[in-house]
């Protein structure tokens, strides 16, 4: 079992509201876990909303844990610039069937390394470095308003969900393999021509549109 833990940024090692997700895995599986509608429930702000019944409209951070190990946050959304970070894979470090560790794979693969930012910070609340933690630290990110057009095209890219892939040996000494379908294990240039082809076929289906409702 892993557990997805939501909430607001901050110092989590102090008294902090969030929300838990348990999700059953089967060893060295690629396995997801999406919340439906999670974008809209978390990024959009507003008195009586959930993001600011939850939140208090601040920024949204997630952590995964399983056993006794736990990962280093990542955030989702950052409510300052208006982005949102949709791309999470967890990679669960076992020995012997114990989990030993939880790694976040590198989510820079889905862009150009210069539209790649930070977004992994320690549970106290203050930006992890790759040196510090020897991982992965950085992350793609949309804004919000091509999330709101993914949105409109039926595209539940920005939505939050959880990737988990598993290396190590399981209980019986079996290697486990799926981290080799882990993104970051595929050419940069593969996945990134994906990403722009999804979003090029999600603005040209939005142009159609609107030249339909306009008559043009």
């Amino acid at each position: 079992t892993l557990c997805l833990y939501i909430g607001p940024d901050g110092d989590w090692n102090n008294n902090i509201e969030y929300k838990r997700f348990s999700v059953n895995l089967k060893a060295d599986e690629f396995s997801s876990y999406h919340i439906p509608g999670s974008y809209d429930a978390l990024t959009v702000t507003g008195s009586g909303t959930e993001n600011q019944r939850f939140n208090g409209g601040n920024s949204t951070h997630v952590f995964a844990a399983s056993q006794t190990s736990l990962s280093f946050l990542r955030r989702y959304y950052d409510q300052t610039t208006k982005r949102i970070y949709p791309y999470l894979t967890a990679i669960l470090d076992v020995q012997q069937g114990l989990v030993r560790g939880i790694a976040w794979d590198d989510a820079c693969v889905f862009c150009e390394q210069a539209e790649c930012n930070a977004n992994t910070y320690n549970l106290n609340g203050s930006l992890a470095t790759t040196e510090e933690i020897r991982q992965p630290v950085n992350g793609c990110s949309y804004s919000k308003n091509e999330c709101r057009l993914f949105v409109k095209d039926g595209s539940d890219i920005c939505d939050l969900k959880l990737h988990v892939v598993w290396t190590g040996t399981d209980v019986d000494g079996k290697v486990l393999l799926s981290s080799d379908s882990r993104p970051s294990a595929f050419p940069p240039n593969r996945i990134q021509e994906n990403v722009k082809g999804r979003y090029d076929k999600m603005v040209k289906s939005l142009s159609d549109l609107k030249d339909q409702v306009t008559g043009g």
